[in-house]
């Protein structure tokens, strides 16, 4: 076993749905969205709120068809007292 002093890893999935039931300002913001390439991030931006609360309430990771990790930083206790 490693004790890991710190990890950040970012993670991506994608999930897709059909048939799906949102309020239509929801389905605007997602429009605009897409029409204008932005990406909607949680606690980044005011922008998008509507899309992004209904996005956290339905969309989950349990869904996912496929995700990827990419290993941001990882360093291990030891590895300050090897240098």
């Amino acid at each position: 076993m490693v004790k890991v002093k710190e990890l950040t890893i970012e993670v991506t999935y994608r999930v897709g749905y059909g048939e799906v039931e949102m309020p239509e300002n929801v389905y605007n913001q997602l429009v605009e969205a897409s029409e204008k390439g932005h990406k909607l991030e949680m606690g980044r931006s005011d922008r998008y709120t509507e899309a992004l609360n209904w996005l956290s309430n339905n969309i989950k990771e349990a869904d996912s068809m496929d995700w990827e990790a990419d290993v941001e930083e990882i360093s291990d206790l030891n590895e300050e007292y090897n240098s």
